[in-house]
């Protein structure tokens, strides 16, 4: 092989390798190189006397031009859109104004549970349960349309056996701090159901989040930030009620015309951040060297049943009135942190015969790093979902198979941060006083106790064991 075709062997190799990091037409990169070479070789230049220094030079620039040339194009495609990984995988038009971003998490979970009692065993034994989970399995994808303004989200995922649709909402920038979302998302009650599922101190939210947490819904809602104060309203279809005697079923993927389960649903939450980054509320824990935070969240959200939502048809048209209310109030101390809420709820039956029920529960919670990437984690949680014999809730009491309804419960326990939140082993072991029933949670593990042989409750304290494996992609 003469110099000639060694030379162009090896500039084709280099621009063709190139050419497909870039992803752009191999043929074509190697034919403007032909053509370059072609030219010299025009101008008399050939044989093994042609590769002089400044011809070297010159072919060099060549090279470098068609090189350039090649990292302003993409395979197929007239413009040049940016993609790859910054803490989640995305992909960009040039200009930014159409984004999709791409991230998710998985939740591997190992349990342990022993109940005093279980209904349906001999005289309500006694039954130890265990065994591995995926507790969670989602994917996200988000991002903008036409400009920054238009924002959109969905979010797919597989909890405990079920594959749903969970968030499916666009929101749009109306001014600055001032935003409208419409379609599906949490409603904005609750500061634990608001957090990611990523982020809870312990392996999962508390009991009493599972029971007076509303869910997602289907709506509008209104968000304005300023400065240290931020306020969120809602209208919705209805509230998402997931584990309390006033169950809404589901409120997704519902029928036209609706056949939405309330008459009406409002929400609101609103939150004051005297000290801190609105960015360091995102979890609920406080790394080593972060700045002090505090925070303070207050919310409510008023609902009227309809078409007798959650009641057996033995028990007639009870359609009630919900009231709920919720505050909260969490510290960032940099290296620990402390989080505790309270909430009430009130079902009226609006019904002859059946009295008002007055629920309520509390938690408290707290974390702090023994290093920087150890962190001890206890929380207490108190719930009382009033079932007294003139309320409505006995009447109710089949949706839950018993009547439990003080639950009381410590868990103590441990994360270790080996990416931060991306790679995350946490474990912990919890403990509740008496028998489970009205906040019961088979996702968070707490499982409904049975009756005794004479068919009291039992009173048996019932003990929880996790471990969990959470990975962020």
């Amino acid at each position: 092989m003469n110099k000639m075709n060694f030379v162009v062997a090896a500039f084709a190799s280099a621009a063709a390798a190139s050419t497909h990091a870039q992803e752009v037409s191999i043929d074509d990169t190697l034919a403007q190189i032909r053509a370059e070479i072609a030219e010299l070789r025009s101008q008399g230049i050939d044989g093994s006397a042609w590769l002089t220094q400044e011809r070297a030079e010159a072919i060099r620039g060549v090279v470098q031009d068609v090189l350039s040339d090649a990292s302003t194009r993409q395979s197929l495609q007239e413009t040049s859109a940016t993609g790859g990984w910054k803490d989640k995988f995305f992909l960009s038009s040039p200009d930014g104004n159409y984004t999709l971003d791409i991230k998710g998490f998985t939740q591997v979970r190992w349990a342990y549970d022993s109940r005093a009692s279980v209904n349906g065993l001999t005289n309500g034994g006694s039954e130890d349960t265990w065994g591995f989970g995926v507790r969670r399995m989602k994917i996200t994808f988000e991002g903008t349309v036409v400009d920054p303004s238009w924002k959109y989200k969905v979010e797919l995922s597989y909890i405990s056996g079920d594959a749903t649709v969970d968030d499916s909402w666009v929101e749009k920038t109306l001014a600055t701090g001032l935003s409208l979302k419409v379609g599906q998302f949490k409603t904005p009650f609750m500061r634990e159901s608001l957090a990611a599922d990523t982020v809870t101190l312990m392996l999962d939210r508390s009991s009493v989040d599972g029971f007076f947490s509303s869910g997602r819904a289907q709506g509008l809602q209104l968000n304005w930030l300023s400065g240290d104060v931020q306020f969120t309203a809602a209208y919705l279809n209805a509230f998402e009620v997931k584990s309390n005697y006033m169950s809404s079923g589901t409120t997704r993927n519902l029928p036209w015309p609706s056949t939405k389960t309330s008459q009406y649903a409002f929400a609101g939450r609103m939150e004051w951040k005297p000290a801190g980054k609105w960015a360091q509320f995102k979890d609920f824990s406080s790394a080593r060297g972060e700045e002090f935070g505090m925070l303070i969240g207050l919310a409510g959200e008023i609902e009227k049943k309809d078409n007798a939502q959650g009641v057996p048809a033995m028990y007639g048209d009870i359609n009630p009135s919900i009231m709920a209310a919720t505050v909260d109030l969490s510290f960032d101390f940099s290296g620990a942190s402390l989080f505790t809420s309270g909430v009430w709820r009130s079902i009226d039956p609006e019904t002859a015969g059946y009295a008002t029920a007055n629920q309520f529960g509390f938690v408290l919670q707290g974390g702090f790093f023994i290093s920087d990437t150890v962190e001890l984690t206890a929380r207490y949680e108190y719930g009382d979902a009033d079932s007294n014999p003139n309320d409505i809730t006995p009447v109710l009491n089949t949706l839950n198979g018993n009547g439990y309804s003080i639950f009381e419960a410590v868990t103590v326990g441990a994360n270790w941060y080996i990416a931060k939140q991306r790679v995350k082993v946490s474990t912990d072991l919890g403990y509740a006083f008496d028998g489970v029933g009205a906040f019961a949670n088979a996702g968070n593990g707490f499982l409904a106790d049975g009756t005794s042989s004479t068919g009291a409750f039992d009173q048996g304290g019932q003990v929880l064991a996790r471990m969990q494996l959470q990975l962020i992609w």
